[in-house]
């Protein structure tokens, strides 16, 4: 009967616990944390039109040439991403739990693009405009 070393099913422990190695790092399991299929950290990311960019805003109040009024999901603003100085028209989601976004206030909300995206976590910021007016402006953010 053939034996194989105790040393053998050590590594074989080893490389299963800690995920199969791989030059992607959004393909193994032992990645650290790392969603399969994320680009890494600190990397370019694409937003294919209608998916969804998860942002920070901050909507000036009318006294700073912002809005007078509140907006609602289905606002439909030109952003000026800082990024390669895109710019396209965008809807705005609000959360469940934000009935409505009134000037001079910040939030966490959703932006569906009506054309491709490119981010970078270096330069996240864009601003919300109107006509000629800024009237918000905040930061991407980046999960990871």
């Amino acid at each position: 009967m053939r034996t194989i070393p105790i040393a053998l099913f050590a590594a074989a422990a080893l490389v299963a616990v800690a995920g199969c190695s791989s030059d992607d790092p959004g393909s193994s399991p032992g990645n650290g944390g790392v969603e399969e299929g994320a680009p890494p950290a600190g990397s370019e990311q694409t937003f294919e039109p209608g998916r969804q960019i998860t942002v920070e805003l901050t909507m000036a109040t009318s006294e700073d040439g912002g809005r007078s009024t509140s907006f609602f999901s289905g606002y439909r603003p030109t952003v000026e991403f800082e990024y390669q100085e895109q710019s396209t028209t965008c809807y705005a989601q609000l959360p469940v739990e934000l009935r409505e976004f009134p000037p001079g206030e910040t939030h966490r909300i959703g932006l569906e693009c009506d054309d491709e995206v490119a981010a970078h976590p270096d330069t996240p910021g864009f601003r919300l405009v109107e006509g000629d007016a800024e009237v918000g402006a905040g930061e991407i953010v980046f999960n990871g």
